[in-house]
Order: structure tokens, then C-alpha cells, then sequence
């Protein structure tokens, strides 16, 4: 029996007897009924079909749950949960970390965060003492930040604002400096992106100084780049002057 060139279906030859129609039909028949079926196996409202791996038949994607949306795995399409919209961020370190009795606190356990936001209030040292941040504990030259810094003087100068910059990079990111008066505070947050993954982290940052009736202290507004490929795991906060004596440090993480 001859057979058609896509779907190999069966049908008369040339020279077939016409008594042999009605088989003929009814196999033609079943054969297209089979293959019309394969094309088309859907069962259920809002089934999807794809091109299987097998000749002249598809296979059925049952339809999504609300908020999904199609997606490829595998190499085939799937339903899956949507991506949120936004950073969700939550508190690592609960409560806050008190400064104290140390020039160096550090917060460990950060795990997988794209994001990390930094954020101290009311910190407080020695007199003009600088207070910065390090990530990892590393204290090589990898700190680019760029910038105005804001300097209190007992008189207006020009040099009162002045950009801030340092290439090739320092030691840390400094945050402020503490004005001549022991009862100086500063407050601040600085945020980081790419913090989970190999290669140059992006930061901004931004503070103020209570002078606490001294001068000399200065504030930040910077953003700039931290030369870093590790995973950060661990913040420090750092004094350059004396053990801090107040203030806190909180951390925040978002994958």
C-alpha cells in the first residue's frame, strides 16, 4: 500500500480494487484521527503544546498557577515562579552591634548577599579620630571612593568643601572624621552592589558629624568602587584613634 510523505499515513494504490475503498477510508481515517490527536494533546483549559523530541507528535504544558510565567529549563518550556520585583533586605545583625571597648568591631555571617547596607548611628572614638570601613577584613589598597567631603572649620573657607577622590585606592572607605571634641558622633549608611560575586563592587556612601562643639571633623558624600573579587562574608568599622565609646552598627542583606 502506498503511504503519504509526511505522516506516513496508508492509502490506496494506483491499482487497488475499488471493493477495497471502504478499508481504505476507515484505515485513513484512523490514521489521521491518531496523528491529529499527537499534534494536538491538550485535555485541560489553558494547556500550551510544544514540538516534542518525537516525530509527529507534541506534548502538553499544563497550564500555570497565578503570578507564574513561562520560562525555558531544560531546554523545553516550563512554568515558573516570577523574579520579585525588588531587593528584599532583612536585618543580619539583629538589633545592632554596640561600639565599644575596640577600635575594630566587626560583623560576620553575611552569606550570598548581592546587597549590603551598612548603616552606623551616633559612633564615637577619641578625638579626630577617622572612622572607616573594611570588607573581609582586607586592608590593601582597594577602596576608590569619589566625592565631596564636607569639612567643619571654627570659620567658612573654601577649602570647607572639597572633592574627594583617591586613585589607585586606600586602605578602607572612610566615612568621617571626628571633630577635636572626645563627644563627636557620627552617623551614616554606605550600600554595596555585587557584594556575592567575583569582581569590582560598586558602593555609595554618605554621613554626618556632630561636632559636639569642636571643628575640624568632616563628613562624606562619595560613591566609587571597591577593587575586591572575594565574596564579602564579614563588615568592619574602624577606629584610627581609641576604642569606640557609643554608637552602633547595623547590617542589612539582600540577595
Amino acid at each position: 500500500m502506498a503511504t503519504t510523505t509526511n505522516y506516513g499515513w496508508t492509502t490506496p494504490d494506483d491499482t487497488a480494487l475499488v471493493k477495497d475503498g471502504a478499508s481504505a477510508i476507515r484505515s485513513l481515517g484512523t490514521s489521521v484521527d491518531t496523528t491529529t490527536k499527537n499534534l494536538n494533546p491538550s485535555t485541560t483549559l489553558g494547556d500550551i503544546e510544544y514540538r516534542s523530541s518525537t516525530a509527529n507528535t507534541n506534548t502538553r504544558l499544563g497550564i500555570g498557577t497565578t503570578g507564574q510565567v513561562l520560562t525555558v529549563s531544560g531546554g523545553v518550556p516550563a512554568w515558573a515562579t516570577a523574579a520579585g520585583g525588588g531587593a528584599n533586605w532583612s536585618l543580619l545583625n539583629a538589633g545592632g552591634t554596640t561600639l565599644t571597648a575596640a577600635t575594630t568591631i566587626t560583623v560576620s555571617g553575611i552569606s550570598s548577599a548581592d546587597k549590603i547596607l551598612i548603616a552606623w548611628d551616633g559612633a564615637s572614638a577619641n578625638a579626630s579620630s577617622e572612622i572607616g570601613l573594611r570588607f573581609n577584613t582586607i586592608s590593601t589598597s582597594s577602596y576608590i571612593p569619589q566625592g565631596m567631603a564636607l569639612t567643619g572649620a571654627s570659620s567658612w573657607s573654601a577649602t570647607n568643601f572639597a572633592s574627594r577622590g583617591s586613585y589607585p585606592g586606600t586602605d578602607q572607605i572612610r566615612v568621617s572624621e571626628l571633630s577635636n571634641n572626645a563627644s563627636s558622633t557620627t552617623s551614616g549608611y554606605c550600600l554595596i552592589s555585587g557584594a556575592n560575586a567575583a569582581g569590582v563592587k560598586a558602593f555609595n556612601l554618605a554621613s554626618g558629624t556632630s561636632a559636639a562643639g569642636g571643628n575640624g571633623h568632616i563628613s562624606y558624600a562619595v560613591g566609587g568602587v571597591i577593587d575586591i573579587s572575594a565574596t564579602f562574608t564579614s563588615v568592619s568599622i574602624i577606629s584610627s584613634s581609641g576604642n569606640f565609646d557609643s554608637g552602633k552598627i547595623y547590617v542589612y542583606t539582600s540577595a
